[in-house]
């Protein structure tokens, strides 16, 4: 993986990778390629870089996880910080995170969800992570309402949780499972 000094060429080359293909978080082939081409390392120091997998991510709603179809497509950046070389974790870094969200989405950083870590693995490593959510033509837009919020959702329209009483067991991939919020 290359290591980038600058994140005025980071950026251009980030967003290229992720249009390459969409995420969906699945385990697969698939995704597990386009998560390897999604993954970048920014310098902060000469011993300290930013880990940053940057990604298009869809199926939010249509897989039943949120009742909101606004939440059904987003721009996201996780952000991590690491020791060079050995990769050892680091405490998040809020000011240079901040820098590097703005970088990535521009004005529409006002639009973006922030989540704190939520797994052990993601805890471990302070993986912060930033969405910002998107029209079907990937236009930044916010979101009406909440998550699970059906007032948007078609009447005919039921989770798989609605429909089988329980939380689908969705077969994530490792590195979401790992870092997701």
């Amino acid at each position: 993986m290359i290591i980038f000094n600058d994140l005025g060429a980071l950026v251009p080359f980030a967003k290229l990778r992720a249009e390459r293909g969409l995420y969906t978080g699945q385990a697969n082939d698939r995704n597990m390629r386009l998560m390897a081409l999604c993954r970048h390392l920014l310098a902060v120091t000469p011993i300290e870089s930013a880990r940053l997998i940057y990604t298009r991510d869809v199926g939010h709603h249509e897989s039943g996880w949120w009742k909101n179809p606004d939440y059904e497509r987003c721009l996201h950046l996780s952000i991590s910080f690491c020791v060079n070389p050995t990769d050892a974790p680091l405490p998040f870094r809020k000011s240079f995170a901040e820098k590097v969200a703005r970088a990535f989405f521009g004005d529409d950083c006002r639009k973006a969800w922030i989540e704190p870590p939520y797994s052990p693995e993601g805890k471990r490593c302070d993986v912060h992570h930033y969405r910002v959510f998107c029209d079907p033509a990937w236009s930044p837009i916010l979101p009406r309402g909440e998550v699970y919020d059906r007032t948007n959702t078609p009447a005919s329209w039921k989770s798989f949780s609605e429909i089988h009483g329980d939380q689908p067991e969705l077969q994530q991939a490792p590195w979401l499972l790992a870092a997701s919020s």
